[in-house]
């Protein structure tokens, strides 16, 4: 049978990536199966999950499953495979509560904690992700040496992500000129003394990929040394805060501004991935209209960077609902802002946007979106440039993307630029 067996461990999904898809149906069931004919357009290959921190692929695998009963070890070893599921698509409140659930079932599973130790320590919860590396360290047994060394590196990292985070009102902000040939880099100096000799070169790779990643999808790159600032959070908070109304992470005026962790990973991959978008669309066009497709194509493009899927499952299911109900925002609306917005229907202008944008990537190639950019750029409005790059106009775009989610497609994710 194509469906996996319950006793198979997601140990051996891992081994057979190109083989083995998998997937969640609407009744959030989580499905595997090794035939290409039982898995829908939106399944995951098993072996695409990454762990968003550092350079580690994985986190601790999960122990074998001894069947699919209601015992505690089977119902531990379900819940966990799940949250690895909602991991994998960027559902972290999900996967936390998953992981809770498994704790709850049984408080001496190594993965749970390891797992959970990682999401705190990524939202800046210092002291729970700690307790968590804790509880690993004294529960996990043979089999997790590895894991058992990442968690006591991570435990040590754990004092400069909170020395980075400490209140900076009485530190001047000290920023050190970092060489690289595509990029005028500036870090904050305390950032640099909390990240260590590390620091500089994963940040040189970061860049690197977010100018490659990005660079691939559009079709352009900057014709000069485009400008990066790195802060701690604190110092970060402490520089720009008067600007916003809200609590930001980044933004662009010129230079893309940052906040980094001191042991940056997965987080600042997407953050950097995220407003380098914004950075090129505003080179090439010099505004930032339509706003539904500059906001639409960074959210998109950082998601592929995370090899998440375009839509989250809970947003396919806000635009099925804002159709039924007649509260679809069209297109034209978004194009100039998302101001006047009410929170729901901000979150709703955001998910068209992304919609919009891997609309726009699934039906044309790099060269016609570099060429989008460049009409923009010199004044052509939107409609025309459209037709030119993708044969239509603003509104003919909503009316494919409404008809495409009217009849229940799911867009398959988009895991790399081409």
């Amino acid at each position: 049978m194509g469906l996996v067996a319950a006793s198979a461990s997601l140990a051996a999904l891992f081994l057979a990536p190109a083989e083995i898809r998998v997937w969640v149906d609407e009744r959030g069931i989580t499905h595997a199966s090794n035939e290409p004919a039982d898995a829908p357009a939106s399944a995951r290959s098993a072996g695409e999950l990454r762990a968003l921190w550092g350079d580690e692929r994985f986190g601790p695998r999960i122990a074998r499953e001894r069947g699919a009963t209601s015992s505690e070890d089977d119902r531990a070893y379900r819940a966990l495979r799940d949250a690895l599921i909602d991991l994998q698509r960027g559902d972290t409140p999900h996967a936390l509560a998953r992981l809770h659930d498994v704790l709850r079932i049984d408080a001496s599973r190594p993965e749970a904690h390891f797992y959970l130790a990682l999401i705190e320590g990524r939202r800046g919860h210092f002291d729970a992700a700690e307790a968590h590396l804790r509880a690993f360290l004294s529960v996990a047994g043979d089999g997790f040496d590895e894991w058992r060394a990442s968690a006591q590196r991570r435990l040590a990292q754990l004092d400069d992500e909170r020395a980075l985070a400490a209140d900076a009102s009485e530190r001047e902000l000290r920023l050190v000129a970092l060489r690289h040939p595509d990029f005028a880099i500036e870090a904050d100096a305390a950032l640099l003394r909390a990240g260590g000799a590390e620091y500089p070169g994963t940040i040189a790779r970061l860049l690197d990929n977010a100018r490659s990643h990005v660079g691939g999808a559009l079709g352009v790159l900057p014709e000069q040394p485009l400008g990066v600032v790195l802060y701690g959070r604190a110092s970060y908070a402490r520089a720009h805060a008067h600007r916003f109304s809200f609590q930001t992470v980044g933004f662009f005026d010129g230079r893309i501004h940052v906040v980094s962790a001191a042991h940056p990973g997965g987080e600042l991959r997407g953050l950097l991935v995220h407003e380098y978008t914004h950075a090129l669309f505003k080179l090439q066009v010099s505004e930032d209209e339509p706003y539904w497709l500059n906001e639409g194509l960074a959210v998109l493009l950082e998601r592929r960077a995370l090899h998440r899927p375009a839509l989250a499952r809970s947003e396919e299911s806000q635009l099925r609902a804002a159709l039924a109900a007649g509260e679809w925002l069209p297109l034209r609306r978004l194009a100039p802002s998302f101001s006047g917005l009410a929170d729901g229907e901000a979150r709703l202008a955001y998910a068209i946007s992304t919609a919009a944008a891997d609309w726009l990537v699934r039906h044309t190639s790099p060269e016609q979106r570099a060429e989008l950019l460049r009409s923009l750029g010199r004044g052509m409005n939107a409609d025309d440039a459209l037709r030119a790059a993708a044969g239509v106009d603003t509104d003919t775009l909503d009316s494919a993307l409404q008809r495409e989610i009217r009849g229940g497609r799911v867009a398959a994710p988009a895991l790399a630029a081409e």
